[in-house]
């Protein structure tokens, strides 16, 4: 019962410090706005397994853990990473979500195109209405000039990886392509053959256990390109 004690203030702190740090915002205390006052903030080391952790931000900035009222509040984002889980925000239930959600892969970890590809780049879609009338929230397209291959460092930090192939409105190109996804040299993944009519395809393969992932397009000359996007791709924990 102690056990089950110091994580739950645990936890709690951390939820506290995902709203101070990774937010910007005042502390939330009995479902009001509070300002804090007589705050000890640096000096404060957090070593998990032995390791000593110097806790950032999304943005790579320094974050410090402190102590308030007896209490010490650790940075959300930046343990959460170190113990392998993942972290959502969602912003008007000003709720922090740390791993899978309670067992909901509702939200993805990280996106797509908030990833570093080693191989090719991705462009960021504008035109984020298929050729059958369908919406999106964000998108990446291929570029022009043979097999593209965007290749991402995974780490063995994901489960799946969704998203929704699509033709955006507009395409009129006559080739046609298969796009594939690579995990550690094996493929896992192979679309329908796409062309300027084929309906969005949603994929949702399994990574888990990838280091190396790779995602081929075929592409030709810019004139007599078939584009295809990634809507909302993304990895989850």
């Amino acid at each position: 019962m102690k056990q089950g004690k110091k994580w739950t203030s645990f936890i709690a702190g951390m939820l506290t410090m995902a709203l101070i740090f990774a937010l910007g915002l005042p502390v939330l205390a009995a479902g009001s706005l509070t300002n804090l006052k007589d705050v000890l903030v640096g000096g404060i080391r957090i070593v998990i397994d032995g390791q000593e952790l110097h806790p950032t931000d999304a943005s790579g900035k320094t974050v410090s853990p402190m102590i308030y009222n007896g209490t010490t509040y650790l940075p959300v984002r930046a343990v959460a990473s170190a113990l392998g889980k993942a972290v959502y925000w969602d912003g008007p239930t000003y709720t922090v979500y740390l791993g899978d959600m309670d067992g909901k892969l509702e939200y993805p970890t990280v996106m797509l195109k908030d990833m570093t590809s080693i191989g090719h780049k991705f462009y960021n879609q504008t035109r984020l209405v298929d050729n059958y009338g369908n919406s999106y929230g964000s998108a990446l397209y291929n570029g022009t000039g043979g097999i593209q291959t965007y290749e991402y460092l995974l780490n063995m930090k994901y489960s799946h990886f969704r998203g929704t192939l699509y033709i955006p409105e507009g395409v009129t190109s006559d080739r046609d392509a298969v796009i594939t996804i690579t995990a550690d040299g094996k493929q896992i993944y192979a679309s329908p053959v796409m062309t300027k009519t084929s309906y969005p395809v949603y994929f949702d393969v399994d990574v888990r256990g990838c280091n190396d992932l790779k995602i081929e397009i075929p592409s030709y000359a810019a004139h007599n390109h078939l584009r295809i996007s990634l809507a909302d791709a993304g990895f989850y924990q």
